[in-house]
């Protein structure tokens, strides 16, 4: 069942007439008549897809009671990669239930923010969120910020905070021995290069506790999936 997000309010009986790009869409993979799914404002709609006027419209017919969002929210900080890698954090960070995404730019990042580009990459990558929303049947589409300061690390407003720290192993809880039910929790990943032994500092003085991935060195794309999964898996677990 194929999922769309709707910028207006669905009402049941009633129709809903699908954007331009979406009708596009609807048509190459041939919904007329299929049911489908809509997602406006966290909530959801089976609808029936079907041609008219040369338009795309959508007859809502009731609404979907499921949520598919992790009951505690988790917000993924992570350093500045390199693009493709980006694109794949947000992605994966997405399917398995962020409710928020920020890219900051720490000492070691390899690859900086350019002021004159930031607007279309940040559109880029929240065209990328909604995307795999789309895809994994999400209710909401998380947010992509724009790309902050280390520093600004410090004004995180969650419950809990954790930061990612290679040398933590053998010294620090892991990441799902430190998850509490309904509370929620920013977790930072450092670039390829890591955090140096300052920002790590800074971090604890901050209130984020080390946590430790275990023995291996994860790249950076690997520690942000990661720590999504763990995230994930205890939410979904403790919510049963």
């Amino acid at each position: 069942m194929y999922q769309y997000f709707c910028d207006e309010p669905l009402e049941i009986g009633k129709e809903y007439i699908f954007t331009k790009e979406q009708a596009h869409h609807a048509k190459v993979i041939r919904l007329d008549h299929e049911t489908i799914r809509l997602v406006s404002g966290a909530q959801a709609f089976f609808a029936e897809g079907y041609e008219k006027d040369g338009s795309f419209y959508a007859l809502v017919k009731e609404k979907d009671s499921s949520d598919h969002e992790l009951r505690e929210d988790l917000t993924l900080a992570f350093a500045l990669i390199r693009r493709e890698k980006m694109e794949l954090i947000i992605q994966k960070a997405t399917e398995l239930g962020v409710k928020k995404i920020i890219p900051f730019e720490s000492s070691r990042c390899v690859v900086h923010a350019k002021k004159e580009k930031m607007s279309k990459q940040q559109e880029r990558w929240q065209e990328i969120a909604k995307e795999a929303a789309r895809q994994c049947k999400r209710n909401i589409i998380p947010e992509v910020t724009e790309v902050i300061a280390f520093k600004d690390l410090k004004e995180m407003h969650t419950d809990l905070r954790a930061a990612a720290y290679e040398n933590a192993y053998g010294k620090a809880p892991y990441l799902s021995e430190i998850f509490q039910k309904k509370h929620s929790m920013a977790v930072v990943i450092g670039p390829e290069g890591g955090f140096s032994e300052e920002e790590m500092q800074n971090l604890q003085e901050w209130n984020y506790i080390p946590v430790t991935f275990g023995e291996r060195i994860l790249r950076a794309e690997t520690a942000a999936m990661y720590a999504c999964a763990v995230f994930s898996e205890c939410s979904e677990r403790r919510g049963q």
